[in-house]
């Protein structure tokens, strides 16, 4: 197995056998779960996360926003009327995905803190209806505790293969997200996503919002079109095949990452009952022992990496270079309340120590899909940057 590659041949032929000997490119068509290469995916996948019902979807995006109408869906069926006004508590540092699914779905946002050692979303200190903690950058707390909430979905879309006490993240709570999106642990082609419970009826009310279940059941509530086509399921079930020995060369490259850091940028921190799935290495930048602030020193170190990154696509909204084994960058720059869309959900008590995250970190993700001698390269090239500042 090629680790230093993103797909091989194995993948190809699996979409080329849908293309070829399929009778339909989406099984939607002639089933409403979906056709044969779908329905393995999702019990596969159930299977390697630990849980016992798996739906695919066609983003990590789209199976939040129906994780929070299934919610939703699922307080009118039980007469929660917490869970009917959808109040989401979510991290004030994540991706954007999740506080915008939550609007999209008729929520209110409720932003929380962060952990100072991990990152991850501190578990709400009041009652609420709904939280959703990001286990960010593939990393976890050492307990999984989601406060006093009613109903949690945990938002794995950057932590396949997480562990917490032995156990993957995705099964602890109410319901749990995952995105194939191309720059993840695995892909579907690009674009996908995946939504488990151990609850058979949340994933039924999931299935449903997933495709039209107000035309194909006669629900009285609305669905949609977020299924996954025959030729992502395939391409996802190989990938699925690959994902422990993917994730074991994530750790065992990062560890090389981390330990050879130079001095001024800090490594994660890792509980030790953690197993965490590197999607990205999430680190600190000290800009007083490296004596120069952080977007000076990125200026410097890209043009330092130059040879590297020639050829690479630079994002068009982004500015940097997203291709997987590319990346160093800032990483969030911002909590999310500070963005206008979101600034009207601003808590009154600053989230102190996400801001203080995103002054600092960097990010960087030159463990994957990398040799060994590129990973050397990459920091020698990161040290000699550092020893630039300090003469």
């Amino acid at each position: 197995m090629n680790l230093l590659e993103r797909y091989d041949k194995r993948e190809v032929k699996a979409v080329k056998n849908v293309i070829e000997k399929g009778k339909y490119l989406s099984g939607f068509t002639t089933k409403f779960l979906g056709g044969e290469e779908v329905q393995k995916f999702e019990e596969e996948f159930a299977k390697f996360v630990g849980v016992k019902h798996a739906i695919t979807v066609n983003s990590g995006t789209s199976a939040l926003f129906i994780a929070y109408l299934t919610a939703k869906q699922y307080g009118k069926i039980t007469k929660n009327s917490r869970l009917e006004k959808l109040d989401i508590h979510i991290p004030a540092c994540t991706f954007t995905a999740d506080p915008s699914a939550a609007l999209l779905a008729g929520g209110k946002i409720v932003f929380e803190d962060i952990d100072k050692k991990t990152y991850c979303m501190l578990p709400p200190k009041e009652h609420c209806a709904i939280s959703v903690p990001t286990y960010l950058l593939g990393n976890a707390m050492s307990k999984i505790d989601f406060g006093n909430t009613e109903f949690s979905i945990e938002d794995c879309c950057q932590s396949l293969g997480t562990t917490v006490n032995g156990k993957m993240v995705g099964g602890f709570g109410a319901m749990s997200v995952f995105s194939f999106q191309e720059t993840k642990q695995i892909t579907t082609l690009g674009e996908g996503g995946m939504i488990c419970s151990n609850n058979e009826e949340l994933i039924q009310i999931a299935a449903g919002i997933r495709n039209h279940a107000e035309y194909y059941l006669g629900k009285e509530y609305v669905g949609g079109n977020f299924r996954m086509i025959e030729a992502q399921a395939a391409f996802g079930r190989v990938q699925l095949k690959k994902a422990n020995s993917i994730i074991s060369k994530f750790r065992e490259n990062a560890r090389y990452v981390m330990k050879n850091l130079p001095h001024g940028i800090t490594p994660p921190y890792i509980a030790s009952n953690v197993g965490h799935s590197f999607l990205i290495i999430g680190c600190l930048y000290d800009k007083k022992i490296i004596g120069v602030d952080r977007a000076k020193f990125l200026e410097k170190l890209t043009l330092n990496r130059k040879h590297i990154l020639q050829g690479d696509e630079k994002s068009d909204i982004k500015g940097i270079n997203m291709k997987s084994g590319k990346l160093i960058s800032t990483g969030y720059s911002t909590p999310l309340y500070n963005i206008p869309m979101y600034k009207k959900f601003t808590p009154k008590k600053r989230c102190t120590n996400a801001e203080d995250f995103v002054a600092k970190s960097l990010w960087m993700d030159i463990h994957r899909f990398r040799s060994i001698d590129e990973i050397s390269e990459e920091l020698d090239i990161l040290n000699h940057t550092v020893r630039q500042f300090q003469k």
